[in-house]
């Protein structure tokens, strides 16, 4: 079953040297997820937030990844209080 957003990481076995990456894998991203992600921004790179859980299947060890939308901490909402303008002592 194939999940939107998603891939794998699989140890590399076709390596043969240190310059050789250590594990393999793909990432399928949705059209939409790209389209906002470019439409978001005004830099010539596009970040994409991965994360990744450890797996294992058929006893091989595995990355699964997901790939969305940078986390952007929210700005802190004023209180009416706050903006009032008057000193609080």
């Amino acid at each position: 079953m194939e999940y939107p957003n998603s891939g794998s990481l699989w140890p590399n076995k076709h390596k043969t040297t240190d310059a050789h990456p250590n594990v393999r894998g793909s990432l399928k991203i949705e059209r939409s997820l790209l389209k906002e992600l470019m439409a978001n921004s005004d830099e010539e790179l596009i970040e994409i937030e991965i994360s990744g859980w450890t797996k294992t299947y058929q006893e091989q060890k595995f990355i699964s990844i997901k790939a969305g939308k940078p986390y952007k901490k929210a700005a802190p909402k004023q209180s009416a209080s706050d903006d009032d303008g008057e000193i609080p002592f």
